[in-house]
């Protein structure tokens, strides 16, 4: 029996102790096959630090079937608040967090306990997808935009993100069962309609009534609400909010190398990459430890 308990980092839900197999099985062998409609987060710090200001978005996550720890930096903070839920909270106690804090943040560069621990959402994606070519699994991309240097969105172009996602994904597992994928829908409720109406002929032509993996790639909280409001309408088994994930699989983003993936430092490759992502960053590092340090003294 798999243990999916759940753990809270400034009152967001996430799932711990279980490894990318554990996670694989759950969706393959209960979600798949009970006869409902299942979604999974893949929390980051971003993603605790905007559900901060956005009680919606908060409630989504903590409402998950699963919501994956998608960085060390979650790790971490679960390890700190775990080790100092245990000290006595006299005249010492700020002091003693503080040095905790310290000690597991620097400690991380050495020890690769959090790369082994972390499920990365394009990891599971990339998982999802050979299951799909395996066996047949139906797999529908939506979403996902060009974006220029300053991370602006790109409106005039030929270039379907979705699209260019699924060419290489079928180069990669030549058996995956894409019915559809497209980028050119917006993500607000006053595409909702169209969007479905698309989908569902894509489902129509390939004699199917239900999506097994929906991959929804609208940034984040924005995928997540997508999700939340239409999964549901096309019978989707499992929905995944991946972010830029496609654009990843798409070859338009280039994934970080080992050597930042090993010391947990893929938030500096990315500031290095996409410097436009400068705000998101700072919100993951340093604002996201310094609020669960001040979250812990309370």
């Amino acid at each position: 029996m798999l243990n999916l308990d759940a753990k809270y980092i400034l009152n967001t839900k996430i799932n711990t102790g279980l490894d990318m197999k554990d996670v694989l099985s759950v969706i393959e062998n209960k979600y798949l096959t009970d006869g409902n409609t299942h979604y999974v987060c893949t929390t980051n710090p971003e993603f605790i630090m905007l559900a901060q200001q956005d009680k919606e978005f908060l409630d989504i996550i903590n409402n998950s079937d699963l919501s994956l720890p998608d960085g060390a930096g979650v790790l971490q903070a679960i390890d700190y608040l775990d080790d100092v839920s245990h000290y006595e909270k006299n005249v010492l106690y700020p002091i003693r967090c503080l040095l905790k804090g310290f000690k597991i943040g620097l400690g991380s560069f050495k020890n690769d306990q959090y790369v082994r621990r972390k499920i990365r959402g394009v990891e599971l994606v990339d998982n999802l997808c050979q299951l799909s070519s395996e066996k047949r699994y139906s797999v529908f991309l939506l979403g996902g935009r060009l974006k220029d240097k300053r991370g602006r969105l790109i409106e005039s172009t030929d270039k379907d993100i979705a699209e260019l996602a699924a060419q290489k994904l079928t180069e990669k597992y030549p058996g995956i069962n894409i019915i559809g994928a497209s980028s050119k829908f917006h993500r607000s409720a006053q595409d909702d309609e169209i969007t479905l109406r698309y989908i569902k002929d894509c489902m129509s032509k390939h004699n199917t009534s239900h999506l097994d993996f929906l991959f929804v790639a609208y940034e984040q909280g924005h995928q997540e609400k997508w999700i939340v409001r239409n999964a549901h309408k096309i019978n989707a088994k499992v929905s995944i909010g991946v972010g830029s994930t496609l654009d990843y699989m798409a070859g338009t983003m280039k994934y970080s190398p080992n050597i930042y993936n090993r010391l947990n430092l893929e938030w500096l490759y990315k500031l290095i990459t996409q410097p436009w992502r400068l705000k998101r960053i700072i919100n993951a590092f340093p604002l996201f430890p310094f609020r669960v340090f001040i979250d812990s003294l309370q």
